[in-house]
This record gives structure tokens, C-alpha cells and sequence, in this order.
């Protein structure tokens, strides 16, 4: 329940995390928050109108080195309202909460005014968009941004927005009530998020990577399935899917990883950490799109060339690793592992097809780099001989009579315009609801499918009508592939 003081008295939010997640008293306060805007990089400008940022929001002396990439863009803007957006911690909820209208936020650094005139509009959206001051009491998730900002900007509003629970629909409701607003000056939206949560760097920051990769792309639908597949983590997911989306309907079109950290980098344990993230979305200017598409592409090449660079030796060594993997499963249930050199040990996507005497006889991969490569292969290998459900399990007596196909994908990249397929030298997966389906570049080859059947084909793999690709709902994605196997190689 708000209340207040007097008819010209504003309700203050005292802050709730001084002198614990940042420094209590302001010229302390001041001190951090200044060297940390001043040891960001001076090379992490945009070309290209910000729309949106996404920041982290641990303690600032763990986070708040990355969160300076994001706010130094800031710095001399003419930016007057900022939405913050960020997930509940403390208090479990359905829908949206608005700590606003008529609320002063107070840090150390002094006072920080709501945006009356966005709160109202945010409350008038919808039933599942309220005040819920409980939620906003203790959450630190959006106070700790507030000295960065206190910082950058000289005149400038706040609307302050908690997610309950992040279900899709939530996550919707956000996203359209975002985009629908209608804004009186330069405006810009943050969404704060932590990533994995204490894990070893080494296995955490794979995950982080994934997501990293989606933002890079600015493949939204994909990270949203990661993340409710919990093969990606961050606290503050449903928020910044939502800003996202949101970003797009503004006609954001480009995502910059500005900085990336964990807070190991601080801590020096790198036993458990958290993954810190700063990133921009924007809109391009006029005329840089193409030069960015080719700058990304020869990124995403850089990023897969040693997987793509595969030599003879290395392409033998992992199709012995799939029969190996195989021969040992069968025997006692176990993978051996395997001594490989150290670039089969960078994350690699694979699928391994298994055929007998020209048919068929299990096919099992991985569309995404999880795994160093050697160990999806053996991993798929496996699976495709014991767990391809459309045929029974290979036995041991018929490992003699298989040949092993393997297939080396590279990254996922969402299709905008049916032409950019490619028959021949692309492989497709469709995705519409819950339904998702996979083909293999070489499918199409076999079959002499033209670039319609090939979509009509992948279709049906994902259990779908076969026109299913034409709805506005499904994501279509291509790749490529690195084919070899026992008896060719393509």
C-alpha cells in the first residue's frame, strides 16, 4: 500500500543493500563507482542508436566493473528515463510489479525520482501489472544500478520493474507492455541479470557461453528455449527476454557484448562462481547492416575455424573414438575415455549417423557446442546405436557390419528469408510450439529434395503439417556440416 507524507511528499524507498552490497556512505560510494566507469573500455561505443542494456547485479565490488561497460555509454547522453527491469529475489509473485507512481529512491548518492507518467501506463496495461511494495523492499536487483546512474546521467527518471515468476506468459505481458509505451523523451531499458550461479568456471562459463552466443546472433527464440531447458542460467532471464523482445519492437537490430566476467576474476577461487554479463542492443544506422552481417560472419567463422580445419588424422581419430564408444558401451555399459589433442577438446556440435549394408541404422547428435567435440562424439555414437528410438538397439554382433558417418555443425543461424537456404550445403531445423525438428545437410543431397521439400521434410520430422514452415509462429534455423565418415567424405 503506498502512502504519503503530504499532497507534494513523494514515498522514499530507503535503500535496502548499503553497506553491504555497496558502500554505505557516498564518498566511498562515489570513489568505486567512479574508477570502475573509468576503467571501462573507451572502445565499447555503438554505431547506432541504444535501445537497450543488460547489466549484472552482485555486489559491486564482484559486478560492478562489468556493469561500467554498460552505464559508460551513458555518459553525456540525452537519456532522461530509464526502466529498470529485474527479477524478484526475495518475494515470490504472479505477474508484474511497478514500484511507482510517486516514489523517491534514495541511495547514498541522493535522491532518484520515478517516471510517474511510464508507471501509470505500465498499470493500465493489464490486471497482472500492479504496486506490490513487499517485492521491492529488500530486492537489490535494481538498487545496486542506481549509483552508475546517479553517475552518468545529470536529469533523469526511474520506473522500477520487478518479474514474479518468469513463465512464458509473464514474460509476454512484459515484452508487449514495454514496447506499447508511448514515450515523451530518450528513453532506455535495462535488463539486470546475473548468469550461472556457482558453478566452476570451467563448466559455468560453457553455459554462459551458449547464451552469449544467442545474444550475438541476437537469436531471442533460442535463448529463450535454453534458458527453459536450463542448459542456459541467469537470474534474471524472464526480464531480459523481455527487454529483448521489447528492444525489437523498437527497431533494435544488433547486440554488443561489451564485457563478460566471473567472479572468480575478483575472488581468485575459481571453484564456484557467478558469470557477469554487460551488453548494448541497438539500432543500427542506415547502411551498416551489411558490414556488420560479414564482421559477425567472419566472428563466427574465427570462432569455428579450428573445428572446421579438421585434418585427416583428426577426422580418423574421432571416427575411431564413435566405434570405440560404441564396441566399449556394449561391453560393460561404460564410454572409455580417450587421449585426444587439444583441439578435439574445444566445444564442438555433432550428430553420428550409424548405417548397415546402405540403410539406416541409428542417428543421435548434438545441435549445440556443450561438450568438447571428441566427448559429443562419443556421447552421440552411443546414443545413436542404443537410443535412437525408431530402431532397435545395435548388438554386439553386428559392430563389424556398421559404417559410421560423422557430421560437424556449425552454429545455429535463425533463418529471416527463405532464399538464404541453401540445398546442398545446409541442414535445417524447425521449431513451432513444443515440436522441433532436424535434417541433415546431406538428407537433401541423398534425396534430390529442392529447397520446398527440404522444408516440408523437416517439417514432418518435427511432427508438424508439412506446411508448418510457412506459419509466422515457427523459427527456421540453417547450418552447416563438416561431413566424413568410414567409407567418404563430402
Amino acid at each position: 500500500m503506498l502512502t504519503f507524507n503530504g499532497e507534494s511528499s513523494a514515498t522514499v524507498r530507503e535503500p535496502a543493500v548499503a553497506g553491504s552490497f555497496y558502500p554505505g556512505d557516498s564518498l566511498s560510494l562515489d570513489k568505486v563507482v567512479r574508477s570502475h566507469l573509468k576503467q571501462a573500455s573507451q572502445a565499447d561505443a555503438i554505431d547506432g542508436e541504444l535501445i537497450a542494456l543488460i547489466v549484472p547485479h552482485a555486489g559491486l565490488v564482484y559486478s560492478g566493473a562489468v556493469a561500467a561497460h554498460s552505464y559508460k555509454l551513458l555518459q553525456d547522453s540525452p537519456v532522461e528515463s530509464v526502466i529498470l527491469c529485474g527479477p524478484a529475489h526475495r518475494h515470490g509473485f504472479e505477474g508484474i510489479s511497478v514500484y511507482g507512481p510517486g516514489i523517491e529512491w534514495k541511495t547514498p548518492l541522493g535522491i532518484v525520482k520515478c517516471d510517474d507518467k511510464v508507471c501509470d501506463q505500465l498499470l493500465a496495461c493489464d490486471r497482472q501489472i500492479s504496486v506490490l511494495e513487499k517485492a521491492h523492499r529488500q530486492e537489490h536487483c535494481l538498487e545496486v544500478q542506481l549509483p552508475y546512474l546517479q553517475t552518468v546521467l545529470k536529469d533523469f527518471r526511474i520506473t522500477p520493474i520487478l518479474m514474479g515468476y518468469p513463465d512464458r506468459a509473464t514474460v509476454d505481458l512484459l515484452a508487449d507492455a514495454l514496447a506499447t509505451l508511448e514515450l515523451s523523451g530518450p528513453t532506455v531499458m535495462v535488463a539486470s541479470t546475473d548468469w550461472q550461479h556457482y558453478r566452476p568456471a570451467s563448466v559455468g562459463g560453457k553455459m554462459d557461453s551458449l547464451g552469449i552466443e544467442c545474444l550475438k546472433q541476437f537469436d531471442i527464440a533460442r535463448l529463450e528455449r535454453l534458458l527453459a531447458e536450463k542448459k542456459v542460467e541467469a537470474c534474471g532471464g524472464g526480464p531480459m527476454v523481455a527487454v529483448l523482445k521489447a528492444a525489437v519492437a523498437r527497431g533494435a537490430n544488433r547486440v554488443k557484448i561489451l564485457k563478460y566476467a566471473d567472479s572468480g576474476d575478483i575472488s581468485g577461487d575459481k571453484s564456484s562462481v557467478v558469470g557477469y554479463l554487460a551488453a548494448a542492443i541497438y539500432k543500427s544506422k542506415p547502411g551498416n547492416e551489411v558490414n556488420n552481417e560479414k564482421q559477425d560472419k567472419a566472428s563466427s567463422n574465427s570462432e569455428t575455424s579450428s573445428t572446421f580445419s579438421l585434418s585427416d588424422s583428426d577426422r580418423t581419430t574421432l571416427l575411431q573414438i564413435a566405434r570405440k564408444s560404441i564396441a566399449g558401451f556394449l561391453a560393460d555399459r561404460t564410454i572409455p575415455d580417450f587421449d585426444v589433442p587439444d583441439n578435439l577438446r574445444q566445444p564442438g556440435a555433432a550428430f553420428v549417423t550409424l548405417e548397415r549394408e546402405g540403410h539406416l541404422r541409428g542417428c543421435i547428435g548434438h545441435t549445440v557446442a556443450e561438450e568438447p567435440l571428441y566427448r559429443t562424439v562419443a556421447v552421440c555414437a552411443v546414443q545413436a546405436a542404443v537410443s535412437d528410438y525408431r530402431f532397435p538397439q545395435v548388438q554386439a554382433g553386428e559392430l563389424d557390419d556398421l559404417d559410421i558417418e560423422i557430421s560437424v555443425l556449425t552454429p545455429l543461424e535463425r533463418v529471416e528469408s527463405l532464399e538464404e537456404i541453401e540445398v546442398g550445403r545446409d541442414g535445417l531445423m524447425i521449431e513451432l510450439g513444443d515440436n522441433r525438428g532436424l535434417l541433415l545437410p546431406q538428407v537433401a543431397t541423398d534425396y534430390d529434395w529442392n529447397r520446398t521439400e527440404f522444408l516440408e521434410h523437416t517439417c514432418r520430422k518435427a511432427g508438424l503439417p508439412t506446411d508448418a514452415y510457412k506459419s509466422a509462429e515457427a523459427v527456421i534455423y540453417r547450418y552447416q556440416a563438416l561431413i566424413f565418415g568410414e567409407k567418404s567424405t563430402r
